[in-house]
């Protein structure tokens, strides 16, 4: 009989497809998938808390059926190797890429974010491992939404109860005095509309709140210390105080082994805060508990610039730089 003829590649691709459809189904997620306009996107997944909320935490994925995309085995799983076209593509996506291999044969799946996989600093490569490890019928969704920011953090609803735990967070160490509130309002820039975060807002914080009698130690920063100062940051993002880019920062707190630096827009609910701290504070100047000190107020805008002494020495290097390519004909 003379009929078109559907192929067998077509059924693995919605055996993909549908793999990751019933994963989203089996553990209450949200999956959209894209019917037009699929240029290196097949959907995306919305992340659902255990209670039925939806978040707006969004990943992409795009999922790879059939036996051809298991060919080139690592010792811990295999390669992927993307096209020049999805590796741009996916770099610069607004959200988190998964990729997803489907085995037909076995009927599990596979994954990895392969958006940070290709923004790690060094490990550019033309291919991207996905881990044998990483089977998405046994992944909590959690996992998958880590580098959009999910955390496994309760929610803390109201303002006032935020403010207090800001202030209850705290790290007793004799060396380590520090509390989340103390990085909230010393890390508050850009006329208090944003947070900055960095080494120095800790260790200033520290040093001035050490007792003087634990000044002869100096600060102590160790791994648990360490560990606190992020949980700040998680902190923030959980309660949905800053915009954060987690990614980026999980680049720096994982991969770099270092604390991430940046500065981060607050948010409505962050800002609700900044105004809290603010008539909270009134409130105990008019009763006379906090002495009336004027314009100085304790959540307010500190400044923050790049240190003169860290590139001075470079302006000559940066100016020959500049002449020598001029002379070589590559202005515009």
């Amino acid at each position: 009989m003379d009929l078109p003829k559907a192929g067998n590649t077509y059924a693995e691709e919605r055996r993909g497809i549908a793999a990751v459809q019933g994963y989203a189904a089996d553990r209450a997620q949200i999956w959209r998938e894209t019917n037009t306009g699929d240029v290196g996107i097949d959907g995306h997944l919305e992340f659902v808390t255990s209670n039925g909320y939806a978040t707006g935490r969004l990943v992409a994925a795009q999922v790879k059926s059939g036996s051809s995309h298991f060919d080139h085995a690592t010792d811990a799983g295999w390669k992927f190797y993307p096209a020049d076209k999805h590796r741009r593509y996916w770099e610069s996506f607004p959200l988190p890429v998964l990729i997803i291999l489907h085995d037909s044969a076995n009927g599990k799946s596979y994954w990895t974010d392969a958006r940070q996989a290709l923004r790690v600093p060094g490990k550019e490569g033309a291919y991207i491992e996905v881990s044998a490890a990483n089977v998405l019928e046994d992944t909590e969704p959690s996992a998958l939404f880590q580098t959009a920011g999910v955390l496994e953090q309760a929610f803390i609803d109201d303002i006032p109860t935020v403010l207090k735990t800001l202030i209850a967070t705290r790290s007793n160490d004799g060396g380590f005095p520090l509390s989340y509130f103390d990085l909230f309002v010393h890390g508050l820039t850009n006329i208090t509309r944003s947070i900055y975060y960095g080494v120095d807002v800790i260790t200033n914080a520290v040093e001035y709140n050490i007792e003087p009698s634990d000044s002869h130690f100096g600060i102590g920063m160790g791994e648990p210390e360490d560990r606190f100062a992020f949980g700040f940051v998680q902190f923030l993002l959980a309660q949905n105080l800053a915009q954060i880019d987690y990614a980026d920062c999980l680049i720096d707190w994982i991969d770099r082994e270092m604390h991430p630096h940046f500065v981060a827009p607050l948010t409505s609910r962050g800002r609700a805060l900044v105004t809290l701290i603010g008539s909270e504070e009134d409130r105990l100047v008019a009763t006379r508990k906090l002495p009336d000190e004027g314009g100085l107020r304790v959540a307010q805008e500190g400044l923050f610039e790049m240190k003169l002494m860290s590139y001075s020495a470079r302006f000559h290097r940066i100016g020959q730089f500049q002449e020598i390519m001029k002379g070589e004909g590559v202005t515009r």
